[in-house]
């Protein structure tokens, strides 16, 4: 089931992403397959980050209590299944520019569910809304931004899929909650531009 809500995310990002080539506001859309492939990632990869001092947990995380923390203006889009908010975020590092969604899709119900993380271009320009933040992002395992695609597979292994410049790591796994039965999904998108990371997707869904 949760293979299927995952779809559909990146299914309405896909329809309903209008963005401005010349502001960024909405977060990113990748080129993906039309059906995810079967799990093949042994264990939960990202279920956290920490942004400037404050550690977000997927699923557990407030999007509210992130912009009280950071700042920010939370976006929205769509309705009921297709629904969708953000915070954005930008900054710089020693490579360049980036930007940073962090995302609660209609599964979230207001928590912190997935983000997207991305290099931008020089001449790109930023929305008002998003938030200016320079700290630096840190993942749980050794990903980032500009890694090469072979220190991504040398931490994350073979990937699931590998459709065009997208490398696909999916998890899954049966959980009780509640003494109902749930699917626990995490799943990781690497886009790749010259053989290094351009943008990090992750979400972590948990459904029945």
């Amino acid at each position: 089931m949760s293979r299927i809500i995952i779809a559909v995310l990146f299914a309405a990002t896909s329809a309903a992403f209008a963005q401005s080539a010349r502001t960024i506001w909405q977060p990113p859309t990748l080129d993906l397959p039309d059906a995810l492939p079967q799990p093949t990632i042994s264990k939960e990869m990202i279920t956290k980050l920490r942004v400037a001092k404050m550690q977000v947990i997927l699923e557990e995380t407030p999007l509210k209590d992130v912009q009280k923390s950071l700042g920010g203006t939370i976006g929205s889009r769509g309705d009921a299944s297709e629904a969708l908010q953000w915070l954005c975020f930008h900054g710089s590092d020693a490579k360049g520019r980036w930007a940073l969604w962090l995302e609660s899709s209609e599964m979230g119900g207001g928590t912190v569910d997935g983000f997207a993380w991305q290099r931008i271009a020089k001449e790109a320009t930023l929305d008002r809304r998003c938030g200016t933040q320079d700290a630096e992002i840190d993942l749980p395992i050794r990903l980032a931004i500009g890694s090469t695609e072979s220190e991504v597979r040398g931490n994350l292994g073979t990937p699931t899929a590998k459709h065009r410049n997208t490398l696909i790591f999916d998890h899954e796994h049966q959980e009780t909650v509640r003494n109902e039965p749930f699917t626990a999904s995490n799943t990781v998108y690497i886009e790749l531009r010259g053989g290094v990371v351009w943008t990090v997707q992750v979400w972590k869904i948990t459904s029945n």
